[in-house]
């Protein structure tokens, strides 16, 4: 059964210079604010060595977000970008979220996949 409760986990892979997350629910701004704060302190890592990052976004559970969280989002990819994040692969099982992902993520590259493996194999090119 599908769950709206917000959740999220983040880990970095240090010798990929890759940032792992899972999201699932339905967010509000308290649950975007803390993620953005744990997602900060696992890059920070990387991006204060000048490591270029990539990212997999595992959104399976994941539900389309309101309009103040999908701006949110934006914002946070784009700060992303600018600390070094190159590609992102967004795994879905949502065609709503595949959509909405597909336009936040305007100028940066990113690809949705439905499996994971696939999705590290591109991300890993």
């Amino acid at each position: 059964m599908e769950t709206l409760a917000p959740s999220f986990s983040i880990t970095r892979i240090d010798a990929k210079g890759e940032i792992h997350f899972t999201a699932s629910g339905f967010w509000t701004m308290e649950t975007m604010v803390e993620f953005q704060r744990e997602m900060i302190a696992k890059a920070k890592p990387l991006f204060t060595k000048g490591i270029p990052m990539r990212s997999l976004a595992d959104l399976r559970g994941f539900v389309a977000q309101n309009k103040t969280v999908a701006t949110a989002i934006r914002t946070a990819i784009t700060e992303a970008v600018k600390l070094g994040t190159e590609r992102t692969a967004i795994i879905y099982d949502s065609m709503l979220v595949k959509m909405q992902y597909e336009r936040l993520h305007d100028g940066i590259e990113l690809r949705t996949f439905e499996d994971k493996q696939e999705a590290l194999t591109w991300l890993r090119q």
